[in-house]
């Protein structure tokens, strides 16, 4: 109850703060901000965020479950749902000696009816089994840049490390904690180095260990998940509970004319080393007025040193076709994941130290489980461009999910489907 009265202490400081005048807003947006030679005006000619949001979600599934469970043919029903409003405010201090501090605080509050048992969908504090307001210093850095050099140390976002990013699609984002460097010495190079030591979850308090992270289980729904030779002692009901474990990232983005090539490799002692590559190339426009993109990216995981979730050997690679005109805007993908029944779950991903990279990762559906072979398509109207309606954009998407379903299959699944519709309105642009 205690913490619960503290949660929601900090969240009506909050509320409170992001009504306040701006004043402290820095008035500069360019990417090198000037230096203050004093550290009083650091601190008050610094930077706000703020965010206030209100979601809510209703998911009524009834699965088939095949051979994810006990008794292969039966249906599962389910009923989950939240409604809450919440956000974050943050504030970081104008350079300082090239030196910046900063910190973040994130917050929900339940809004309408939350039953305990229609908890699951992550909207909330879930940690105790039900549906309750929470807050959470998920910022807390030093930063010094100078010139073409970042280095960052402390909880902070992440956002543009592909694997390793934000996934903020709920009211608090995955934040990460640890040091990372950028380097942009040499042109059309993007270099970036990062050890990355704990992360907190979407609407968690805690900070856990990368591995933890990644959510490795010795079985779901009476399957076995782990193959190959693992020590039992470092799992529980909830996961991985052994010593902890830390990444270790390195990433490289070049760009040249219309061609974007990057490479990411993400290595966590005794676990698993992942490789992502990806490229891009936009075509000049057409005579018609289109322009098109073509891209490619391409994942591969391994077991490293002593393996706790087993054996991990699997990979996946997507294609996707883009195109605009003027307002309208589309896309068409194919994903494919390898099938290995003796690579963790049958060849699954492990993607969850931010958000999935795969093209036809959806709101729902994803394309990390075992065998995944997934197609989706996709179409969006900016109605500000012409004019017609300022602010408008509306966003419709299809995927279809094939995943392995021969009954002689470890990792059997049911085929799946989703249908997503958006309709977005901006208080601050037109377009």
């Amino acid at each position: 109850m205690k913490n619960r009265k503290i949660q929601l202490f900090i969240l009506l400081v909050f509320l409170w703060c992001i009504t306040l005048p701006l004043s402290a807003q820095q008035k500069n947006s360019d990417t090198h901000p000037p230096t203050f030679n004093s550290f009083f005006e650091a601190m008050v000619n610094g930077q706000v965020k703020t965010l206030l949001r209100y979601s809510g979600q209703n998911r009524d599934s009834n699965l088939h479950l095949l051979q994810d469970g006990s008794n292969p043919g039966t249906a599962s029903e389910k009923l989950q749902y939240y409604s809450a409003i919440g956000g974050y405010f943050g504030y970081e201090t104008a350079p300082w000696l090239n030196t910046a501090v900063g910190a973040t605080v994130y917050a929900a509050l339940p809004f309408g009816n939350n039953p305990d048992n229609r908890a699951g969908l992550g909207g909330l504090y879930e940690a105790d089994g039900g549906q309750d307001a929470y807050g959470v210093l998920g910022e807390f850095y030093i930063k010094y840049q100078n010139g073409t050099h970042l280095v960052k140390i402390g909880k902070q976002e992440m956002p543009n490390y592909r694997m390793v990013s934000t996934s903020n699609i709920r009211f608090s984002p995955v934040t990460h904690s640890g040091a990372v460097y950028e380097n942009r010495v040499f042109e059309n190079l993007d270099i970036n180095l990062a050890y990355i030591t704990r992360m907190k979850e979407r609407n968690a308090t805690k900070f856990i260990d990368m591995a933890r992270g990644a959510r490795p289980q010795i079985s779901a729904n009476d399957k076995p998940l782990i193959r190959g030779d693992f020590n039992p002692a470092d799992y529980d009901n909830s996961g991985y509970v052994g010593d902890k474990k830390e990444m270790s990232m390195l990433g490289l983005r070049y760009r040249h004319g219309n061609i974007s090539i990057e490479g990411w490799n993400y290595y966590i002692n005794d676990f698993v080393n992942s490789v992502y590559l990806y490229g891009q190339y936009d075509f000049n426009p057409v005579t018609n007025g289109f322009q098109f993109t073509l891209a490619a990216q391409y994942t591969t995981q391994q077991d490293v040193g002593d393996h706790i979730a087993g054996n991990v050997d699997t990979w996946h690679y997507g294609l996707s076709l883009r195109g605009s005109r003027d307002a309208l805007s589309f896309f068409a993908n194919y994903n494919e994941l390898a099938y290995n029944e003796n690579s963790y779950d049958g060849g699954t991903l492990f993607v969850r130290w931010g958000t999935p990279q795969m093209f036809n990762s959806f709101q729902v559906q994803e394309s990390e489980i075992a065998g995944t072979k997934s197609v989706g398509v996709g179409l969006q109207y900016d109605f500000g461009r012409n004019g017609l309606i300022p602010g408008v954009v509306m966003r419709w998407r299809y995927g279809i999910y094939n995943l392995p379903d021969s009954l002689n299959l470890a990792d059997a699944r049911q085929d799946r489907r989703e249908a997503t519709f958006d309709l977005r309105y901006s208080f601050t642009q037109t377009s």
